[in-house]
């Protein structure tokens, strides 16, 4: 008998970013098993979607729907209810409904409870917590972390819930085009995400300005934001601006083309759950500088990559560092870099372990 597996997201538009791909793909990855039927409900979807998807009611704010309640309701005791996110309406109800029938569920908090992010709007979140959150994070079957820091977290605020797994993020690496090695016309570092102050983006190019090669290029791509256009300001008011290349999308062949030749890719964010972007471009054989804070393992450092603190100083050092390897250090970290996420990020290697954390419920 297959079992059953309800995925309760707040929105799964492609606005979502990583967090839509972290969760289609659990999606697809458990359909594609013979004993798992995966199902998405959400308040948000594209149209090409098959997903199900409810219309919200008063008060809209906390994604409050009359047709989903009935619906949740409804649902066989014996499924299992996948929370993902932790501050609104469907996951309070999908949590009180498995408490009433003694059905299983699974919380996702997906960096949503980081002390980054808590600390935004604290007092709404903290009394939240008092009053709902505490209640779904201890009573919960599984607590489900993507990181070690975001284990402590729920472990702390669940009141000492002990049943929690650990799965990181993962990405499909066998989908990460052939492509041919290494070869740039021109150096180039690399930054591609949303343009946002947790990014690091100005500290990113404080420390641009700062590096010992006034040579190579930065190259930074996002979507139009009001952030971005006061990067591209502040790049003119440090004088940095000849040295900037800005992009809105990439996709593709292009995408992949610009991590496999950049001299490094850069993350220096001040709070990130595995971001997606670090493991592709890893993936493309581009060695990654990004931060602890990132969640990503300490072995990164050892692997390929260089993990700093967000701090202008360490940034600075990782940059001449990176900049001054010659041909073959670059090539050996991003085969180096390559092989380790293969083996510990990747659906190929670590999706068996979603299969063994729904078949023990």
């Amino acid at each position: 008998m297959d079992k059953k597996i309800f995925h309760i997201v707040e929105s799964i538009k492609f606005e979502s970013g990583g967090l839509r791909t972290v969760i289609t793909d659990l999606d697809n990855y458990l359909n594609d098993d013979s004993h798992f039927d995966s199902n998405i409900l959400t308040f948000g979807k594209e149209k090409h979607d098959k997903y199900l998807e409810f219309d919200l009611d008063f008060p809209k704010t906390w994604n409050y729907s009359k047709v989903y309640s009935t619906y949740i309701e409804n649902i066989d005791k014996e499924s299992i209810l996948h929370l993902h996110g932790v501050w609104m309406y469907p996951q309070y109800k999908a949590s009180k409904t498995a408490l009433t029938k003694n059905s299983p569920y699974v919380v996702s908090s997906h960096g949503m409870l980081q002390d980054y992010l808590f600390k935004q709007g604290w007092l709404k979140k903290s009394l939240y917590h008092k009053f709902i959150l505490d209640k779904i994070l201890k009573n919960a079957t599984v607590l489900h972390a993507i990181t070690k820091t975001e284990r402590d977290i729920l472990y702390k605020l669940s009141n000492g819930n002990k049943n929690i797994v650990e799965i990181p993020n993962l990405f499909h690496f066998n989908k990460i085009p052939h492509l041919t090695e290494y070869n740039p016309e021109d150096e180039y570092l690399l930054f591609l995400g949303r343009f946002h102050v947790v990014k690091g983006i100005k500290l990113l190019l404080d420390a641009f300005n700062k590096i010992d090669n006034k040579k190579i290029k930065l190259i930074l791509i996002g979507p139009p934001s009001e952030y971005k256009t006061e990067m591209q300001e502040y790049a003119k008011k440090i004088g940095i601006d000849k040295r900037l290349v800005f992009k809105e999308f990439v996709t593709g062949k292009e995408k992949y083309e610009l991590f496999k030749n950049a001299k490094a890719f850069v993350a220096p964010s001040y709070s990130e759950v595995i971001g997606m972007v670090n493991l592709e471009a890893a993936a493309c054989k581009a060695p990654v500088i990004t931060t602890f804070n990132t969640g990503i393992n300490p072995e990164w450092n050892t692997n390929g990559g260089i993990m700093i603190k967000p701090d202008v100083e360490e940034l600075i050092t990782a940059l001449n560092q990176a900049v001054s390897w010659d041909i073959t250090e670059r090539l050996e970290r991003g085969k180096q870099m390559a092989d380790y996420v293969l083996q510990n990020y990747s659906w190929e290697q670590k999706g068996i372990l979603w299969e063994q954390l729904y078949d023990s419920l």
